[in-house]
């Protein structure tokens, strides 16, 4: 990890690593490389170009879940950045209180979402936030700010992925074309073939998640919490899900961001 000084004027770039893509942005523009593809370095550095080609020194930041390939851009960095400041943020340096068992475990994706629920929630509600990427996450933030913990479970393509490793003849759905072009009103919970049927329960299986945790973590709170929905997949279920739920783009790069400007004293 980097020292922080020396970094101000430099121009700042986050890395979002999570289990599906990695996400580049320079706080205005943001680009996306899938790293489970075989040619994930090249993509990553196309997209790494477009943001460093007329920047000059950089600062780097990095927020990462997948441990693989956070190692794998932190030496793309060394080899192709080489002598540029690259921090990466823990539990011990994100800007927010945590009341759970084990700090160190806990996703740093999970506590980012927090930090942009803190920044854009009613001060005087608690928060929930429910995530949902390559898993869901649904975690409770308390009225006073302090990061409670949660609950995880499959996200839409995990979820495929398993049905069809794990049986003999089920198919896997294509979550890709789902999340591209579907509507919530186009998926019916009477599927009339075996695709349709998979997709039907991933759908409204997850719909069913997210509301039921919501009640469950709202059922223990004396004021009624602002929900934010966040995450690739959470535009599709959130015609579904209704009032109550607030969609927010990108909440954990807009954690990430809160966090450099106080990490960095901008």
């Amino acid at each position: 990890m980097s020292s922080l000084a020396g970094q101000i004027g430099m121009k700042q770039i986050v890395l979002d690593i999570g289990n599906t893509r990695v996400k580049i942005s320079d706080g205005v523009c943001c680009a996306a490389a899938a790293h489970r593809q075989e040619d994930f370095l090249d993509r990553f550095a196309e997209c790494a170009a477009k943001f460093t080609e007329a920047a000059g020194c950089c600062s780097w930041w990095i927020a990462s879940v997948n441990r693989p390939v956070l190692a794998q851009v932190r030496k793309w960095l060394a080899e192709e950045r080489a002598g540029e400041p690259v921090t990466v943020l823990t539990y011990r340096n994100i800007p927010i209180r945590m009341n759970v068992d084990f700090p160190e475990r806990v996703g740093v994706d999970r506590l980012l979402a927090a930090v942009a629920a803190n920044e854009l929630r009613d001060p005087d509600r608690p928060a929930i936030v429910a995530d949902l990427g390559t898993a869901l996450k649904v975690d409770l933030v308390a009225q006073d700010g302090v990061f409670c913990g949660g609950a995880i479970a499959p996200g839409l393509r995990m979820s495929a992925v398993a049905m069809e490793e794990q049986t003999d003849a089920l198919p896997c759905a294509d979550v890709d074309a789902m999340l591209g072009s579907m509507k919530a009103n186009e998926i019916s919970s009477l599927g009339r073939n075996t695709l349709d049927a998979i997709q039907a329960g991933l759908f409204w299986g997850t719909v069913g998640t997210i509301r039921e945790l919501t009640a469950q973590t709202s059922a223990h709170l004396h004021t009624k919490p602002q929900v934010f929905l966040t995450g690739g997949g959470a535009g599709i279920v959130r015609d579904a899900l209704g009032d109550g739920f607030l969609y927010v783009e990108e909440m954990v790069l807009k954690g990430l961001w809160a966090a450099v400007r106080e990490l960095s004293g901008e």
